[in-house]
């Protein structure tokens, strides 16, 4: 229902309007009047009037000085009904937002069609301002998503400039100054009880996290991510809102107090969730370009040492000391994590960053006073990443068999010299590298058929992301790439579309129970069945069976 307030100075044509709307029965209207401006102002204060039919020209305040007042208070439609033919009324009654302009000869269908076209004009905004609210909506709830994404990225070693860096946080709304360095934090929980199921480990993850950001955000500035099930990692800095603002003793502050609340944070893990947690903190803040370096460095850090123990509280200077108690000044964690990084980066193809982390990596085997144990750890290390991408995928092989020599992959020649090794592995890398690319140009449409065939013949089992790409030779984040390149939507909407597809038909051409149903399409309840196709069709399988039953018997 929508409320119309006619008015005017003459009662006559009020009361007239009022009859015509009261009789114009299809127009969900109710209709209020007013005998002049400052009566129409006072009926506006007390009623959500949606449109104003108008006279111009009335004593008092007059019909543009009350379109500037509504326009100026309320979003309703203004409507003109005046004896001036006038382009001067006309014109401003345009220019201040009037919605319309009718001369009072007009007929009444004349009038009926504006009031018509100003509805449709508020259905229309009022869908607008839906569908607006359902996006926003919609982006609240995917953008925790979107910035675990797109700070994973950078610890992956994803590269941005500083400026592209602060417009992305600022759009994805990341609470952290993108111009400043961060302080790394990891957090581990040291041993899951074996009753614990998956859930249970992911609700104690977040549980540590917001224990995590509960005590930090009282004295730093934080944002923190859960990953590998068991750990958190915090990027930390001082709560001083500019560049200049934030002093050395900040940043000393920050780190000293982030240090001493890691015990009053497992103390309350232990007493609230029952779990031992262990914590290894940066003891330097890492600019944003180094921030992968440094994430795998403390990730490695622990897993090694006193690390392995429960309930430790370490920083990364800690870790570098054992290391070198172990093995020497020159050894130290950064050389684990960029292995691990170098793996990532075959996976993923990120070549430039292969390339920038390999020759690092490899400029010890041109240096004469690295000892020859460093070189030949670093030998294994490279063999055992491509061998691990070559067993990872099938059919890769062949074809580097058919331009390298593999078997210096298992034992290295010492007539083979250290330039030698780094121009081989070089080349490695190279067919790997245009091994995927041939793949990405040449097989899309075979991949895809592959996908869509092994969906069709496993929608009852396991047709996770992970299952797809074994069964098609690829790593998950190539194929979900190379899948959504080839036919423009992602996998899983093609899944839940082919679900539903089926769904349909087996609703209408059988007469499978709807548990049955959901059981042949993978589901582990009926109820998670009905509410992925109430979501899909905005009705549950019941009524859509029902709904299409009654129309088949109504055409016959």
């Amino acid at each position: 229902m929508y409320k119309l307030l006619i008015v005017d100075d003459l009662p006559i044509i009020v009361d007239g309007l009022l009859e015509l709307f009261e009789q114009t029965v299809h127009l969900p209207l109710e209709v209020m009047k007013a005998y002049s401006g400052e009566e129409a102002l006072e009926v506006l204060s007390y009623h959500h009037i949606d449109i104003v039919i108008s006279d111009i020209k009335m004593p008092g305040l007059g019909g543009i000085e009350l379109l500037q007042e509504i326009k100026s208070q309320w979003p309703s439609k203004v409507i003109f009904l005046t004896g001036y033919n006038d382009f001067h009324y006309a014109r401003n009654a345009i220019t201040y937002g009037g919605f319309d302009y009718i001369l009072k000869v007009e007929s009444d269908e004349k009038i009926i069609q504006s009031v018509e076209r100003a509805i449709e004009k508020i259905e229309e905004e009022h869908n607008q301002e839906q569908r607006l609210a359902s996006a926003q909506s919609k982006m609240r709830l995917a953008m925790p998503t979107l910035q675990k994404e797109y700070i994973w990225g950078l610890f992956q070693g994803k590269h941005v400039t500083e400026s592209q860096l602060v417009q992305d946080f600022r759009e994805i709304d990341i609470p952290l100054d993108a111009t400043l360095p961060v302080y790394l934090l990891i957090g581990r929980v040291d041993a899951w009880r074996e009753m614990f199921r998956t859930p249970d480990k992911t609700l104690l993850s977040y549980a540590l996290q917001n224990i995590g950001d509960e005590y930090l955000s009282t004295h730093v500035r934080s944002y923190s991510v859960v990953f590998e099930l068991s750990k958190i990692v915090w990027m930390i800095q001082p709560k001083a809102s500019s560049v200049s603002s934030s002093s050395d003793f900040d940043w000393i502050e920050a780190h000293r107090f982030t240090s001493g609340i890691l015990k009053t944070v497992q103390a309350t893990c232990k007493r609230l969730l029952g779990l031992s947690v262990s914590f290894l903190l940066g003891s330097e803040p890492t600019t944003w370009d180094n921030v992968s370096d440094q994430f795998h460095s403390i990730k490695y850090g622990l897993v090694q040492g006193h690390g392995l123990l429960s309930g430790v509280i370490m920083t990364d200077k800690d870790v570098q000391k054992q290391d070198n108690d172990k093995t020497g000044s020159y050894h130290d964690s950064f050389y684990h994590a960029r292995v691990q990084l170098l793996m990532s980066c075959l996976e993923n193809n990120h070549r430039e960053q292969f390339n920038k982390l390999y020759a690092e990596l490899t400029v010890i085997w041109n240096d004469q006073g690295t000892p020859y144990e460093r070189k030949t750890e670093l030998y294994h290390s490279l063999s055992a990443v491509f061998l691990f991408y070559i067993h990872k995928n099938r059919g890769i092989r062949d074809y580097m068999n058919t331009l390298l020599d593999l078997d210096k992959l298992f034992r290295h020649s010492d007539s083979a010299s250290w330039p030698e090794l780094i121009q081989y592995f070089w080349q490695m890398a190279d067919c790997f590298f245009e091994w995927n690319a041939q793949r990405g140009t040449q097989l899309p449409t075979e991949v895809v058929n592959k996908v869509h065939r092994y969906i069709k013949e496993h929608i009852s089992t396991d047709i996770s992301l992970n299952a797809l790409a074994d069964y098609v030779d690829l790593n998950p984040s190539y194929l979900s790439r190379l899948y959504k390149q080839s036919t423009g939507i992602g996998l899983s909407q093609y899944v839940n579309d082919y679900r539903n597809l089926i769904a349909k038909d087996m609703l209408l051409n059988t007469t499978k129970k709807v548990n049955e149903i959901a059981t042949a399409l993978g589901y582990n309840s009926a109820l998670a069945f009905i509410r992925f196709f109430k979501k899909k069709n905005e009705t549950t399988p019941q009524e859509f069976r029902m709904t299409r039953f009654h129309r088949q018997n109504q055409g016959q």
